[in-house]
């Protein structure tokens, strides 16, 4: 920690508020040995508070802070402050942590200093603390992110197997890094991605490379032993493609080249990007990887250019965005009947729809989204994603056999499919196989580090069938960090703790359910829930009917 000129700080280690222990980096609050867990949103708000203790701090520099270039009501910040204060025990009647102040904001009127600890030998004091709760926490979720990442009990479809002693023999990995848009604009940044995204899934097609998708953060750690990196830039109607290959572990150069061709040429540039990677790797390839690499989707830029907006859309998971890809996608369609692709991205935003409960005829959705695989897989049958929503759609309507067998095909196509594996191992906990749910999760986060709440999620709810709640709570938590207002999560996170008897954790999430939905009844839930396993419904149900639900 810093001091600045106007005595406030700015901090990343442990400090006390009031009577409280705030960890930053672990999202908590300790108190008299008991610890409790904050929402990363409120840890948020709670650190800038104490940041400028004192101060008042308005409402709108509150939201942009904390929820940048996000659109939320001022709802979202009440409930934050309304939370924070339950933590820290403030009352209805007195405030003695978070003061409001009508028309103005808010500010923090308990003291705040640094966290000092006495050393054993020495007594000196020292500007950190690492209590003994928070350690044991860390080490507990480090051995549980290695356990989940690394664990040796895989089945033989580990993707890792062999990345450190790497035989010519043994699949090779590789990772593609974002290429560069050299231009500004949507219109070549939108260029830049579809080369990225086109790369991976053209690569993860040859039967002998793993291609693993690299890490967003800052902190990155990429496993693959190779990668591509590269730039788009667009001049004159001319697109001039750089692209390198390197070593990851060395960052040895193993090859570069520079491809200058008119717009229309975008795919033969493709094209040759791939050829060269497998021969720069010396990887053999069969005659059904040498038609997949030859076979391009569409040769129609313009409708190539509106799948790509759409694909953009698709992927900020809103349901305007998704209103807004379905449209790109038609687009796409009319100019290009044949494009398979297209027709696949308009049945995932149909699934998109059903999954995150944006319409109220659910059943008409689903069968639109499996319309649209069907007519892509009838254009095109070797196209992962296709079975992928055909596998989604059977999920749903607790066809789940149907489901696996559909997901299977996904991966034949694709075996580097990270969301295949992630749906597959959803499915077999569905049908009341939890224990076979785990390595295809394994396999899910190991392809895909940046994995999003969902993949959590399903590896929290697998262990909480296998009475490991332990690893349930970890994996359901860090689902939760991710995606604050998922509903499954927190009844997941509940039910294990009235199994383990953690009642405030239970109450918690309790009332965070009816924080998310007012109206929530489990019986409801579950009516359209695709769990087959009468069993595992009945478990679930047991453990949560004495809230009310």
């Amino acid at each position: 920690m810093r001091e600045t000129n106007d005595s406030h700080f700015r901090f990343k280690d442990s400090i006390l508020i009031g009577s409280h222990l705030f960890h930053p980096a672990l999202n908590q609050l300790e108190r008299d040995g008991e610890v409790v867990h904050l929402e990363p949103k409120a840890a948020a708000v709670l650190q800038l508070l104490a940041e400028r203790v004192g101060e008042t701090i308005s409402r709108q520099e509150l939201l942009d802070s904390v929820w940048p270039s996000v659109v939320v009501s001022d709802d979202a910040l009440t409930q934050v402050i309304i939370k924070l204060r339950k933590a820290l025990g403030d009352t209805s009647r007195q405030h003695t942590y978070i003061k409001t102040v009508p028309k103005r904001g808010y500010l923090l009127v308990a003291t705040v200093e640094k966290a000092v600890a006495q050393d054993s030998d020495t007594k000196t004091k020292k500007d950190w603390l690492i209590p003994r709760f928070g350690f044991t926490a860390g080490i507990i979720l480090f051995i549980a992110i290695n356990f989940i990442l690394w664990d040796a009990d895989d089945t033989g479809n580990s993707p890792t197997n062999g990345i450190t002693a790497e035989t010519q023999s043994e699949p090779r990995s590789i990772s593609i890094l974002p290429f560069e848009s050299i231009n500004e604009g949507e219109r070549y940044r939108n260029f830049a991605r579809g080369i990225t995204a086109d790369l991976t899934t053209d690569l993860s097609r040859i039967s002998k490379l793993w291609v693993i998708r690299v890490p967003m953060t800052e902190d990155k750690v990429i496993s693959a032993r190779y990668l591509v990196s590269g730039s788009v830039q667009h001049t004159k109607e001319r697109l001039i493609v750089h692209v390198r290959l390197l070593e990851s572990r060395t960052r040895h150069h193993i090859w570069s080249e520079r491809y200058e061709q008119s717009l229309d040429k975008l795919f033969d540039v493709q094209q040759a990007i791939n050829k060269e990677i497998v021969k720069q790797l010396a990887i053999e390839i069969t005659t059904a990887d040498k038609h997949r690499l030859a076979k391009r989707y569409t040769h129609n830029i313009d409708a190539y250019e509106d799948f790509l907006h759409g694909q953009a859309e698709l992927l900020l998971r809103q349901q305007e965005s998704n209103i807004s890809a379905r449209g790109w996608y038609r687009q796409a369609i009319e100019k290009d009947p044949a494009f398979a692709r297209a027709y696949a991205g308009l049945a995932l935003s149909y699934a998109a729809d059903y999954r995150n409960q944006w319409t109220n005829n659910g059943e008409n959705v689903l069968n639109q989204a499996e319309e649209m695989a069907k007519t892509a897989k009838h254009i095109d049958a070797n196209i992962p994603e296709v079975y992928w929503v055909l596998g989604y759609v059977n999920t749903q309507k607790k066809k789940l056999d149907d489901a696996i067998n559909l997901l299977h095909q996904a991966l034949e196509l694709d075996k580097s499919y990270a969301d295949a594996y992630a749906l597959m191992g959803g499915v077999y906990t569905y049908r009341g196989e939890p224990n076979l749910s785990l390595p295809q999760l394994r396999n899910a986060i190991r392809l895909n580090p940046d994995a999003g709440y969902l993949y959590y999620l399903l590896l929290g709810r697998a262990y909480f069938f296998l009475n490991n709640h332990e690893q349930a709570t970890i994996n359901l938590q860090e689902s939760l960090s991710r995606n604050p207002d998922n509903l499954e999560a927190r009844i997941y996170l509940m039910a294990s703790a009235v199994v383990i008897a953690d009642w405030d954790t239970a109450e918690w999430e309790a009332n965070e359910i009816r924080a998310v939905q007012p109206e929530f009844r489990l019986s409801n839930w579950l009516d359209t829930y695709p769990m087959t396993d009468i069993k595992q419904r009945q478990y679930l149900l047991g453990k949560l009917q004495s809230y009310g639900f």
